[in-house]
């Protein structure tokens, strides 16, 4: 099968109408401007205003801790939040020069970066927790070798469920080319397992608790053998944002380090803080599977995640990495 076909087709118009916004930006205007803020200033005590992209999810929650502790503020930042329902607009929103940092997992930045596009990846958020595979109660299927002709309920092909499930799987034999993928959102899988439409689903919180719940149990974990540690989602900005304006990328990063000791160590602050940004219940927060948030950011497993993303013909060959992933002196100025 082609790397194009692979690819979801919607994902590569953003990413193409992404790429056009850039060029169509490209050397005229002011650059902090265009990237949707006032960008860097010329004093420390100068509050600046950055747009950020984030999706509602539960594993946002140190960002949204550093909102409300004031974080950003304490290090001279007003951060106006753009929240979308899907990645790919968030990374074409964040090429096309709008929102200049955002949230999202790997295989969609690297695939970006795959499309051409100057995506620079400077701080991790997430890493693998209770993601699985999960079945029915009464499922045939009991062990990963039961996975063969197995309809698998994902959240986008050629994204970061695929990748990882068909990571696994191969890594205990089973033939995937008998495995078949198809894209449900995360919200609808648990309705799309009972009523027969998929036979296993890549849960995440709220809906692996949501699932359990009425019985649904994990098969095999969507971390292991080739995808073991291998990182989950993080904050990436453009090549030229970061060129333009480093003090902020530095500035945002460190209120995020800060966010993410808050979030590390005290459970009760994200369970409160999920519910005001999520439709998730105060009830259900409390009872969420513990989230692995990366208190200190290590980008070194992106090399595993895009042999893999190669393997599978997700993208065409490998990236420089060191090009993509961005050094700390670079944040210095």
């Amino acid at each position: 099968m082609s790397r194009l076909n692979r690819t979801p087709a919607r994902g590569l118009a953003m990413f193409t109408a992404a790429a056009a916004l850039l060029a169509a930006c490209a050397g005229g205007g002011d650059g902090q401007a265009d990237a949707g803020g006032d960008g860097a200033t010329d004093t420390a005590t100068e509050t600046r205003q950055i747009k950020v992209g984030v999706q509602p999810f539960a594993e946002l929650a140190p960002f949204y801790i550093a909102q409300q502790e004031g974080l950003f503020a304490e290090h001279g930042l007003e951060v106006e939040v753009q929240q979308a329902s899907e990645g790919a607009s968030l990374i074409a929103a964040m090429v096309g020069g709008d929102v200049p940092i955002v949230y999202s997992n790997y295989v969609s930045l690297l695939t970006a970066v795959d499309q051409g596009l100057p995506v620079r990846i400077f701080r991790e958020n997430d890493r693998p927790g209770v993601q699985a595979l999960y079945v029915l109660p009464d499922s045939e299927i009991q062990e990963p070798a039961d996975f063969e002709g197995a309809t698998i309920a994902v959240n986008g092909l050629g994204n970061i469920m695929e990748v990882t499930s068909r990571g696994v799987l191969e890594h205990h034999g089973v033939d995937l080319s008998t495995v078949k993928f198809v894209e449900i959102p995360p919200p609808n899988m648990q309705q799309a397992l009972e009523q027969g439409q998929v036979d296993a689903a890549w849960l995440v919180e709220p809906f692996v608790t949501l699932a359990t719940q009425t019985g649904a149990r994990p098969v095999v974990s969507a971390f292991e053998g080739p995808t073991e540690n291998a990182p989950v989602a993080g904050w990436a900005t453009t090549a030229q944002y970061l060129q333009e304006n480093p003090d902020v990328v530095a500035d945002f990063k460190a209120a995020m380090d800060e966010a993410m000791e808050i979030a590390a160590s005290d459970p009760d602050a994200v369970a409160e803080i999920i519910p005001t940004y999520t439709e998730i219940s105060p009830e259900l927060a409390q009872s969420l599977a513990e989230i692995a948030f990366a208190e200190n950011s290590d980008l070194s497993g992106l090399a595993g995640l895009e042999e893999l993303l190669v393997k599978y013909e997700i993208i065409a060959e490998p990236t420089d990495l060191e090009e993509v992933v961005v050094e700390e002196s670079e944040l210095e100025g």
